[in-house]
């Protein structure tokens, strides 16, 4: 009972991340209607930033992450108003998808390029301790990040749901034609939104840095498992993109235990599989 109840904390702690990822990759989707394939490689560049941020200048990661989130915001607005913006231009989802696995593929060699193929750690004095409530042991900066995780979830609901640039954004996701007829700046929307969406990668990678190896491929499990949150969690919703990424980090953990770690993957992938299904035959039998 015991190793269920850790298998579950552990699963809840690594949804936090999905969820983030999910949340990030959803508002990019529910605004602008794009999947934005090089998310896993955003999260990369956050860890990266992270460890020179704490190797060379000394900063605490967790105080680092309000740096990398503005830092890969403007990244994000930097890539949507030079590349991705002229190519929705087009309609063309195929231009916006190559687009997007191009850039991709571009941050993971420029990473190898200067950081090398070698696996990189960071340690703080902190990194090994934990901390146990009952039979339960969690280690403490996994234990800090799902709180920082919480607040940044709670935050990101509370701007786009009572801010006026969040109805803003909200209101280009439902009708773009409609919202610049009224006066929003969709272009300064469309900005701000993979701007945000980028940041929030940036954040989770962030805060991924004390238990998690830094490479130039460290964000793709994460792009993969991205994608499933928007899907289970509902195309433009944020609580639903939070929730099915808790619901993903306990299926892993609880499949690991019960099943094998080997086939982790392949539960996650047969019941992303099954969910498009059933949803598919709800939305038919609703027409």
């Amino acid at each position: 009972m015991n190793t269920l109840l850790q298998a579950c904390v552990n699963g809840l702690l690594i949804g936090g991340f999905y969820s983030l990822m999910g949340m990030g990759q959803n508002i990019i989707f529910g605004v602008m209607k794009i999947i934005n394939f090089c998310h896993g490689e955003m999260l990369m560049v956050g860890m990266y930033l992270t460890f020179i941020i704490y190797t060379i200048f000394g900063i605490d990661p967790y105080l680092a992450v309000p740096i990398v989130a503005v830092i890969m915001f403007f990244v994000g607005a930097l890539i949507q108003s030079s590349l991705i913006t002229p190519s929705l231009g087009t309609k063309s989802f195929t231009n916006l998808l190559f687009l997007t696995v191009g850039l991709g593929t571009l941050l993971q060699n420029l990473a190898l390029v200067i950081f090398g193929s070698t696996f990189r750690t960071l340690s703080t004095p902190y990194s090994q301790q934990t901390v146990s409530i009952g039979p339960v042991t969690m280690a403490l900066p996994k234990l800090i990040s799902f709180g920082v995780l919480i607040v940044i979830s709670i935050a990101l609901f509370v701007f786009l749901k009572y801010t006026t640039r969040g109805k803003q954004i909200r209101a280009v996701s439902q009708n773009s034609v409609g919202a610049e007829v009224v006066g929003i700046n969709v272009k300064q929307n469309y900005i701000l939104t993979y701007g945000l969406g980028v940041a929030l990668a940036g954040i989770a990678g962030a805060l991924l840095t004390q238990f998690y190896v830094i490479s130039p491929t460290a964000g793709s499990t994460f792009s993969f498992r991205a994608l499933i949150v928007v899907v289970v969690g509902g195309l433009g919703s944020i609580p639903g993109a939070f929730f099915a990424g808790i619901f993903l980090g306990l299926l892993e953990t609880l499949t690991s235990l019960i099943v094998s770690p080997m086939y982790k993957d392949l539960i996650v992938f047969v019941t992303f599989i099954i969910i498009l299904v059933v949803r598919q035959n709800i939305i038919a039998r609703k027409k």
